[in-house]
């Protein structure tokens, strides 16, 4: 469609809405600010005046459009896009491929494609370091006996298990700490119980009230037996809150079946 005959409809069409709406914009607005009185003569059985307001608005929407197809094409026209280029015009035909004997192409070898060194396996995850228990955890060393075992250089109960590899070790200290052999060797297998992973002090003397009286004593138990003793004994002495599930009681026994005595 030309834009003569764009600006021709958009003229009509806005006349005819004007006859057909007598109110609508701008021309009876226009008038009214201009106190033009609207005539009420008659053409072809439309009233002068909404004619003339037709009119009017015809004109006035045509301005309009035209406008805004102008700023559009400002704001949004883009440039033609340049010709494409001819190809060349070669000089003379490209050579004919020249044939190949395949009895004399020689294949090349297989690009080798080296392996990647392998990856260095990551070391293995070390296990929780044991509780260093001061000395004073083992049942019956208060802060007496404790004082004693620190002035001679035991502060811990690796540190006086480490210090009683025979029995001549454990009477000497037996005698300089003022207590009977018997009494000292309680405290050493009270301390290797200890030693194994998640017997605390209350559950040390949990096992030792139900009897088992060293590490090698909990290594020979059976598990599910060994629970049953502890749940009779708490029962009666209520030691702990509760006893532990047989899980632990089978690290228990596992753990101390890799541990080494140092009672002799």
């Amino acid at each position: 469609m030309s834009a003569k005959t764009s600006c021709a409809f958009a003229f009509f069409l806005a006349m005819g809405v004007t006859l057909v709406l007598p109110n609508f914009p701008p021309a009876k607005l226009l008038y009214e600010f201009l106190n033009i009185p609207p005539t009420t003569t008659l053409v072809a059985g439309f009233p002068l005046a909404n004619v003339l307001n037709g009119v009017t608005n015809g004109f006035f929407w045509i301005i309009i459009g035209v406008a805004l197809y102008g700023l559009a094409c400002v704001l949004f026209g883009s440039e033609p896009l340049p010709p494409m280029p001819t190809p060349p015009q070669l000089a003379s035909p490209p050579p004919e491929p020249v044939p190949v004997d395949k009895r004399t192409v020689k294949i090349p070898p297989a690009i080798t494609v080296k392996k990647p060194p392998p990856k260095p396996r990551s070391p293995p995850k070390l296990q929780k370091p044991r509780i260093e228990y001061d000395i004073e955890t083992i049942e019956g060393i208060g802060p007496m006996r404790g004082t004693m075992f620190k002035n001679m250089g035991i502060n811990t109960v690796d540190d006086l298990l480490n210090n009683c590899s025979t029995k001549g070790e454990q009477r000497r200290l037996a005698k300089n700490l003022g207590v009977t052999p018997e009494t000292f060797l309680r405290w050493i297998r009270r301390g290797e119980l200890l030693r194994v992973r998640g017997v605390g002090r209350q559950y040390s003397e949990l096992l030792e009230t139900a009897g088992v009286t060293s590490v090698t004593d909990l290594a020979t138990r059976n598990p599910s037996v060994l629970r049953q003793s502890l749940k009779v004994v708490n029962r009666e002495k209520n030691l702990v809150k509760r006893v532990p599930p047989p899980k632990t009681i089978l690290m228990w026994v596992n753990d101390a079946r890799n541990l080494e005595s140092v009672v002799v």
